[in-house]
């Protein structure tokens, strides 16, 4: 599943330029360094956040062609172990997309990427994910201040440790391990 290039389309492909994009010219600063980098991490992101989004057919208007942009294959190969552990993250907890918990570990473990659904839903995640990243990280008015890009990185970042982590402490993670 995660042996050829893979391909950002239309709103998707210019969010993840503008995720991968230096927006501080003085020290060459990105928020994201690649494109693989987005594409490892936009569907944890999704998943968590409850976001998936359709496939865009967005169009550059000067060419009338389908914004997009890759994810070289040798990259995504490179990345498949993560690539392949996150499907089958996804896969095994996404219990409104298979309710069925017997199948949900088939579709994680015993055949991953077999059923071209679940790839277009773990699809769908980084797609709902990139949509969660622009939106907590980019600014639609095209400001370029580097102040502007911490600030709302570092609101991302307390905002998923409220979200997901303020309930965990390591005395409860200590007794799970010890069962």
């Amino acid at each position: 599943m995660f042996d050829k290039q893979y391909r950002f389309r239309g709103r998707h492909a210019l969010r993840v330029d503008m995720l991968t994009s230096v927006f501080d010219d003085l020290s060459k600063a990105k928020l994201i360094d690649r494109n693989v980098d987005v594409y490892a991490n936009a569907p944890l992101i999704g998943f968590l956040y409850g976001r998936t989004a359709d496939l865009d057919n967005t169009k550059n208007p000067d060419t009338g062609e389908v914004y997009n942009t890759n994810v070289m294959g040798d990259r995504v190969m490179y990345s498949s172990k993560e690539l392949g552990f996150n499907f089958a993250l996804i896969m095994l907890l996404d219990s409104n997309y298979e309710q069925d918990e017997e199948k949900r570990i088939d579709k994680a473990f015993r055949f991953p990427g077999k059923d071209p659904a679940d790839e277009e839903r773990f699809n769908s995640y980084v797609r709902g994910g990139i949509d969660v990243l622009y939106e907590k990280l980019i600014t639609d008015d095209g400001s370029r201040d580097p102040d502007s890009y911490i600030e709302r990185l570092y609101e991302f970042v307390e905002d998923f440790e409220d979200k997901f982590n303020s309930g965990i402490n390591s005395e409860d993670i200590l007794k799970l391990c010890i069962k």
